[in-house]
């Protein structure tokens, strides 16, 4: 169907629809759930272990970590963000997921580049023996209440929205992980970025259940 007949099929379907008040906003939802993830992967994480040796030093001090840390934080932020957008059709913008994208992509180059120049000198102090299995453990529950939310929605896009709010669920105990388990950027790379895949899988599965339920309900 070329996008003539196409925007005069949908033309013809809304025709004679009638107004409806709009969804919710996002920002106090994706708000909300931003603080009590982090809340979360907190308490559990103080919970499970302390804290590595002179992490909170280091994070006041040392600017290269300072650097990799906030890129951290931001790409949490983004893609919670772009998450929530991604459950109310037409307010996800392609400027806000390019930025995204960058800023994820250089924040996982910043432990690329750590391997041969690392923010702090690589140790095995305070590391944590289970620190893949916490990742998950940190993850999963935000991840499902953070798509819950989403698909109160009605999102159009139900596989990209569960990608997204997997990313935002994983970076945010690959990010406390900074802090809490041994520093190694190849460490980071393997034990505290790359869990954040499975999440991902998660959260696509999510959407096409989900995706498959809904229009099943509509035939």
């Amino acid at each position: 169907m070329n996008e003539t007949k196409r925007l005069q099929l949908i033309n013809g379907l809304s025709a004679d629809l009638t107004p409806v008040k709009p969804s919710g906003g996002i920002i106090l939802p994706a708000l909300i759930w931003f603080v009590l993830s982090w809340g979360y992967v907190v308490a559990m994480g103080l919970y499970l272990g302390p804290l590595r040796e002179g992490a909170l030093v280091a994070l006041l001090s040392a600017p290269q970590f300072i650097f990799e840390t906030t890129l951290g934080a931001v790409v949490v932020a983004l893609f919670c963000l772009m998450a929530f957008q991604a459950a109310i059709p037409g307010l996800d913008k392609r400027w806000l997921k390019n930025i995204a994208y960058f800023i994820g992509l250089l924040w996982i180059s910043c432990y690329v580049v750590g391997i041969f120049f690392p923010a702090l000198e690589p140790s095995m102090v305070g590391k944590r023996d289970h620190c893949v299995i916490e990742a998950y453990l940190y993850s999963t529950p935000p991840l499902l209440i953070g798509y819950f939310l989403i698909f109160r929605r009605f999102p159009l896009r139900t596989i990209k929205a569960g990608i997204y709010i997997a990313i935002g669920a994983g970076a945010i105990p690959a990010l406390f992980m900074q802090i809490a388990c041994m520093y190694d950027p190849l460490h980071t790379l393997t034990h505290h970025i790359g869990p954040i895949f499975a999440p991902m899988v998660l959260g696509a599965l999510l959407g096409g259940y989900f995706t498959k339920d809904r229009f099943s309900k509509l035939q």
